[in-house]
Protein backbone atom coordinates (compact mmCIF):
# COMPACT_ATOMS: atom_id res chain seq x y z
CA UNK A 1 0.00 0.00 0.00
CA UNK A 2 2.69 2.54 0.63
CA UNK A 3 4.27 1.61 -2.60
CA UNK A 4 1.24 2.27 -4.62
CA UNK A 5 0.47 5.65 -2.67
CA UNK A 6 4.12 7.08 -3.39
CA UNK A 7 4.06 5.91 -6.73
CA UNK A 8 0.56 7.86 -7.45
CA UNK A 9 1.58 10.90 -5.28
CA UNK A 10 4.51 10.91 -7.56
CA UNK A 11 3.03 10.82 -10.60
CA UNK A 12 0.96 13.38 -9.36
CA UNK A 13 3.49 15.46 -8.40
CA UNK A 14 5.16 15.19 -11.88
CA UNK A 15 1.69 16.35 -13.43
CA UNK A 16 2.30 19.45 -11.45
CA UNK A 17 5.27 20.11 -11.80
CA UNK A 18 4.77 20.01 -15.84
CA UNK A 19 1.76 22.26 -15.16
CA UNK A 20 3.79 25.29 -13.62
CA UNK A 21 6.74 24.74 -16.17
CA UNK A 22 4.12 25.51 -18.69
CA UNK A 23 2.17 28.04 -17.20
CA UNK A 24 6.01 30.19 -17.28
CA UNK A 25 6.07 29.23 -20.83
CA UNK A 26 2.00 30.30 -21.30
CA UNK A 27 3.14 33.90 -19.49
CA UNK A 28 6.15 34.39 -21.76
CA UNK A 29 4.06 33.93 -24.57
CA UNK A 30 1.61 36.55 -23.31
CA UNK A 31 4.75 38.81 -22.15
CA UNK A 32 5.85 38.95 -25.74
CA UNK A 33 2.46 39.16 -27.30
CA UNK A 34 1.42 41.91 -25.15
CA UNK A 35 4.59 43.52 -26.26
CA UNK A 36 4.15 43.52 -29.72
CA UNK A 37 0.53 44.39 -29.76
CA UNK A 38 1.43 47.82 -27.66
CA UNK A 39 4.47 48.32 -30.10
CA UNK A 40 1.63 48.25 -33.22
CA UNK A 41 -0.26 50.30 -31.68
CA UNK A 42 1.80 53.08 -30.55
CA UNK A 43 2.19 53.04 -26.67
CA UNK A 44 4.86 53.87 -25.01
CA UNK A 45 6.52 51.59 -22.59
CA UNK A 46 5.50 48.78 -24.46
CA UNK A 47 8.39 46.62 -24.15
CA UNK A 48 8.03 47.03 -20.42
CA UNK A 49 4.73 46.54 -20.62
CA UNK A 50 5.30 43.08 -22.10
CA UNK A 51 7.86 42.21 -19.48
CA UNK A 52 5.70 42.87 -16.61
CA UNK A 53 2.70 40.86 -18.17
CA UNK A 54 5.11 38.08 -18.23
CA UNK A 55 5.80 38.16 -14.83
CA UNK A 56 1.73 38.85 -13.84
CA UNK A 57 0.48 36.65 -15.73
CA UNK A 58 1.75 33.74 -13.71
CA UNK A 59 -1.28 34.99 -11.97
CA UNK A 60 -4.33 34.05 -14.04
CA UNK A 61 -6.79 36.24 -15.14
CA UNK A 62 -5.16 39.14 -12.59
CA UNK A 63 -2.09 39.40 -14.16
CA UNK A 64 -3.64 40.35 -17.33
CA UNK A 65 -5.95 42.42 -15.42
CA UNK A 66 -3.41 44.51 -14.03
CA UNK A 67 -1.71 44.50 -17.51
CA UNK A 68 -4.71 45.93 -19.08
CA UNK A 69 -5.13 48.50 -16.76
CA UNK A 70 -2.11 49.97 -16.94
CA UNK A 71 -1.84 50.05 -20.70
CA UNK A 72 -4.97 51.59 -20.97
CA UNK A 73 -3.98 53.84 -18.19
CA UNK A 74 -1.04 55.19 -20.09
CA UNK A 75 -2.88 55.03 -23.56
CA UNK A 76 -5.44 57.83 -22.09
CA UNK A 77 -2.63 59.74 -20.43
CA UNK A 78 -0.17 59.82 -23.52
CA UNK A 79 -2.75 60.51 -25.99
CA UNK A 80 -5.96 61.74 -24.27
CA UNK A 81 -8.04 60.66 -26.49
CA UNK A 82 -10.41 57.39 -26.84
CA UNK A 83 -8.85 55.37 -30.03
CA UNK A 84 -5.57 55.13 -28.06
CA UNK A 85 -7.26 53.00 -24.54
CA UNK A 86 -9.62 51.24 -27.43
CA UNK A 87 -6.48 49.84 -29.55
CA UNK A 88 -5.30 48.99 -25.89
CA UNK A 89 -8.63 46.85 -25.26
CA UNK A 90 -8.04 45.37 -28.86
CA UNK A 91 -4.84 44.07 -28.03
CA UNK A 92 -5.64 43.14 -24.63
CA UNK A 93 -8.62 41.15 -25.98
CA UNK A 94 -6.71 39.61 -29.04
CA UNK A 95 -4.07 38.22 -26.70
CA UNK A 96 -6.53 37.00 -24.20
CA UNK A 97 -8.43 34.56 -26.81
CA UNK A 98 -5.22 33.23 -28.39
CA UNK A 99 -3.95 32.22 -24.90
CA UNK A 100 -7.25 30.78 -23.78
CA UNK A 101 -8.10 29.17 -27.61
CA UNK A 102 -4.54 28.37 -28.81
CA UNK A 103 -1.45 28.35 -26.98
CA UNK A 104 -2.72 27.51 -23.19
CA UNK A 105 -4.69 24.67 -24.56
CA UNK A 106 -1.45 23.45 -27.00
CA UNK A 107 1.19 24.07 -24.60
CA UNK A 108 -0.33 22.93 -21.32
CA UNK A 109 -2.26 19.78 -23.32
CA UNK A 110 2.03 19.18 -24.61
CA UNK A 111 3.08 19.30 -20.78
CA UNK A 112 0.60 17.87 -18.67
CA UNK A 113 -0.69 15.28 -21.23
CA UNK A 114 -4.24 16.52 -21.86
CA UNK A 115 -6.02 16.84 -25.21
CA UNK A 116 -6.50 20.48 -25.65
CA UNK A 117 -10.28 20.55 -25.86
CA UNK A 118 -10.16 18.48 -22.02
CA UNK A 119 -8.18 21.73 -21.15
CA UNK A 120 -10.79 23.79 -22.08
CA UNK A 121 -13.74 21.92 -20.76
CA UNK A 122 -11.72 21.64 -17.67
CA UNK A 123 -11.39 25.37 -17.32
CA UNK A 124 -15.16 26.16 -17.79
CA UNK A 125 -16.43 23.44 -15.66
CA UNK A 126 -13.74 24.21 -12.75
CA UNK A 127 -15.36 27.96 -13.37
CA UNK A 128 -18.68 26.77 -13.06
CA UNK A 129 -18.39 24.31 -10.46
CA UNK A 130 -15.53 25.62 -7.92
CA UNK A 131 -16.66 29.27 -8.28
CA UNK A 132 -15.11 31.60 -10.53
CA UNK A 133 -11.16 32.73 -10.48
CA UNK A 134 -10.07 29.59 -7.93
CA UNK A 135 -12.41 27.20 -10.24
CA UNK A 136 -9.97 28.55 -13.25
CA UNK A 137 -6.71 28.19 -11.16
CA UNK A 138 -7.57 24.75 -10.02
CA UNK A 139 -8.78 23.36 -12.95
CA UNK A 140 -6.04 21.70 -15.18
CA UNK A 141 -3.86 20.53 -12.17
CA UNK A 142 -6.89 18.81 -10.39
CA UNK A 143 -8.03 17.31 -13.82
CA UNK A 144 -4.47 16.11 -14.09
CA UNK A 145 -4.64 14.69 -10.86
CA UNK A 146 -8.15 12.91 -12.07
CA UNK A 147 -6.17 11.18 -14.94
CA UNK A 148 -3.32 9.71 -13.45
CA UNK A 149 -5.85 8.46 -10.81
CA UNK A 150 -8.17 7.18 -13.77
CA UNK A 151 -5.24 5.38 -15.58
CA UNK A 152 -4.36 3.60 -12.53
CA UNK A 153 -7.43 2.20 -11.00
CA UNK A 154 -10.27 2.65 -13.52
CA UNK A 155 -8.76 2.55 -17.00
CA UNK A 156 -6.30 -0.43 -16.90
CA UNK A 157 -5.64 -2.99 -19.39
CA UNK A 158 -6.62 -6.44 -18.54
CA UNK A 159 -8.06 -7.93 -15.66
CA UNK A 160 -7.10 -6.71 -11.83
CA UNK A 161 -4.32 -8.60 -10.31
CA UNK A 162 -3.39 -9.29 -6.76
CA UNK A 163 0.15 -8.74 -5.57
CA UNK A 164 1.52 -11.23 -3.51
CA UNK A 165 2.31 -10.42 -0.09
CA UNK A 166 6.77 -11.21 0.14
Amino acid sequence: MKDELAFVLGAINDYLIAFFRGQVLVAICDGILYAIGFSLIGLPYAVLLGAVATVLTLIPYIGAAITFAAAVAIAFVQYTDWLHPLMALGVYVTVQLLEGFVIQPKILGDRVGLHPLTIIIAVITGTTLLGGLLGGILAIPLTAALRVLMFRYVWRRGPPTRRKRA
